[in-house]
């Protein structure tokens, strides 16, 4: 390397430094990032420094800048990073971005220079992906077929284990977030569609069986353990797939491990979250997905194929019930797949396979929405809280510029008191208020009065997205909207019994306390990274990307379903850990998807 190109990257590493100071610097006085100077008190900068200064210099071999494809993935990413690092920093800390052009100005330079970093450290992950690449399959070993089911019932078993510790310090069941209005609601009879049914009348069953037993959590202690069992269950298949795949021993014992590792997963193994069961169920689907196209590359008999789509559709259209967005992912990720298909056949095939999981679901929803006598009574407000928090925005900001018939349209959608309720960082006081009726009726009229104010206040709308979806794409967040709910415990009124919690292992809850719900988890080295959407959302960001430059059909097609699963979580009321569950579940299908695609799969033809 010659002198010119090391201070290149001496100035260039510096000047990274200066960007993660003035970063931190934007929290004050009382920011978790608080302290600001070049090498000031913190080792960390020298740290930071050094491995800036690593990472460029093997940026800059010639070996890696002549592979075009890794250079664009981290250029690609790398940037999108790191205007994501200081553009969260912004959000959180200066409310906006778009109020003054030097801020905006400032914000991108900086960006570029925190990119300095993300950069390398991009293109250093492929360059590890590159050389494990080549132990990923255990070319000398078939899969016994014998084993096969015992593989499968220990891979479950221990599974099921690992959360048994954590059920007894919640026995029975973790009531959190709105569970316990789920459940309120259910028993006074008030029963609609803002909950999914399924799982309200799972919750309702289990309670009357529990009293029928003697006391609720009885019948709660019944409903864990199933979900415990389904969680477990779905690992064990999607652990039996990378089994069968050929897979080396080190790749199944990692993927495992992240699995048992993984706290977020016991968690919500015992946690009454209408979405554990169905993302369990949506990850048996996404597996026999797997399977399913492996079948029509290795053209295997007709029954293969028949049992994969079988598999694919029920379990993934029984998972959508507990989490009804997942059915927009599914339907729009198959699209996708089935475009991408070889052949006008094989693209029919997948595309019917998935419509039958469209229509299936339909049916099935419809039937529990009818026996259970449910009412759909906030269809719009909960499909629209994105749409309906940045016109609130811009009538608070912009409200005394605007025409008076404008004024009038928006209040008839939104009115003046939802506006009293609004918060940047949440949606639910302003469309719990909003008009569900005239959204019913009138819909073209609110599309337009949308878009005619995107284009007029675009800043406001881009802030309002970034604040309900911060969690979800800043690296630095963790303490705000992006953790986990901490252990909560609600009384039912005096005419119900109440699910009482009891810690049968009162000497482990330093432990459990520390590790599941106390602040202190996002201090734990390694561990605490379970703890943020970034990871994640992140993770299904670079598959995609690296699928797209790589020109990879499968991978491409695996990154689908959860790239459109986040896409239906962004337009969301807000940042809630529970909304990306199913991306936490999927977490080692997609690392497994992004290794795979930068080595050779066993009896699959793509380049």
């Amino acid at each position: 390397m010659n002198k010119n190109k090391k201070i290149l990257i001496f100035i260039l590493a510096f000047l990274h430094l200066v960007a993660v100071e003035f970063i931190r610097g934007l929290s004050g006085d009382f920011g978790p990032y608080f302290g600001t100077g070049i090498f000031s008190y913190r080792p960390e900068s020298l740290i930071v420094f050094v491995a800036c200064l690593i990472m460029l210099g093997r940026f800059f071999d010639q070996a890696v800048l002549k592979d075009k494809g890794r250079v664009i993935i981290s250029v690609c990413l790398g940037i999108l990073l790191g205007f994501c690092s200081v553009w969260g920093q912004y959000v959180l800390y200066e409310t906006t971005l778009f109020d003054e052009s030097s801020k905006v100005l400032t914000a991108f330079f900086m960006s570029g220079l925190f990119s300095v970093f993300t950069i390398p450290l991009v293109s250093e992950i492929i360059g590890l992906l590159n050389k494990i690449s080549g132990s990923l399959y255990d070319w000398s070993e078939d899969s016994d077929r014998k084993r096969r089911p015992l593989y499968f019932v220990l891979i479950s078993l221990v599974t099921f284990i690992t959360y048994i510790p954590l059920f007894l310090y919640v026995w029975p069941m973790n009531f959190f977030g709105d569970s316990y209005d789920e459940l309120l609601a259910q028993l006074i009879g008030r029963r609609t569609t803002h909950h999914t049914v399924i799982h309200g009348l799972m919750l309702r069953k289990f309670y009357e069986l529990g009293l029928k037993m003697g006391a609720p959590e009885k019948g709660m202690q019944l409903m864990t353990l199933l979900q415990m069992a389904l969680l477990a269950l779905s690992i064990g298949v999607f652990m039996l797939y990378v089994y069968d795949r050929g897979f080396s021993k080190k790749v199944r014992i990692t993927l495992f491990a992240l699995c048992v590792i993984n706290p977020v997963n016991g968690y919500y193994a015992v946690t009454a979250e209408k979405g554990t069961m169905g993302i369990a169920l949506a990850l048996i689907g996404m597996t026999y997905l797997m399977r399913f196209l492996d079948a029509l590359d290795k053209d295997e008999p007709a029954k293969n194929k028949i049992v994969s789509a079988a598999v694919f559709v029920i379990a993934s259209s029984l998972g959508c019930l507990f989490r009804n967005n997942m059915v927009y992912a599914l339907f729009l990720g198959g699209l996708i797949i089935a475009l991408l298909r070889k052949g006008a056949k094989q693209k029919i095939i997948v595309f019917l396979t998935v419509l039958l999981l469209f229509g299936s679901y339909t049916a099935e929803n419809n039937l529990l929405i009818k026996a259970e006598g449910s009412i759909t009574a906030d269809k719009y407000r909960e499909t629209l809280p994105l749409p309906i928090m940045c016109l609130a925005r811009v009538y608070i900001l912009h409200g005394d510029e605007m025409d008076p018939a404008l004024k009038e349209t928006i209040l008839a959608y939104i009115p003046e008191n939802a506006m009293g309720e609004y918060v940047i960082s949440i949606s639910d006081g302003v469309k719990a208020q909003a008009n569900e009726e005239l959204f019913k009726q009138d819909m073209s009229t609110f599309i337009k009065i949308f878009i005619k104010c995107g284009l007029k206040y675009p800043g406001d709308y881009i802030d309002q997205f970034a604040w309900l979806t911060y969690g979800y794409w800043n690296p630095y967040d963790a303490f705000t909207m992006g953790s986990t709910t901490p252990y909560v415990v609600k009384p039912l009124p005096e005419e119900f019994a109440d699910v009482k919690n009891t810690d049968l292992i009162p000497a482990l809850d330093g432990l459990f306390g520390a590790v599941y719900y106390e602040t202190g988890r996002f201090r734990i080295p390694l561990i605490s990274w379970f703890y943020r959407c970034t990871l994640y959302v992140w993770s299904v960001i670079f598959l995609l990307v690296a699928g797209l430059v790589r020109k990879s059909r499968r991978m491409i097609s695996l990154a689908a379903v959860p790239f459109f699963y986040l896409v239906t979580v962004f337009a969301g009321p807000l940042c809630q850990f529970r909304y990306v569950y199913f991306n936490v579940l999927t977490f080692p299908l997609i690392l497994l998807a992004i290794a795979e695609g930068y080595g050779k799969a066993r009896g699959n033809a793509e380049k």
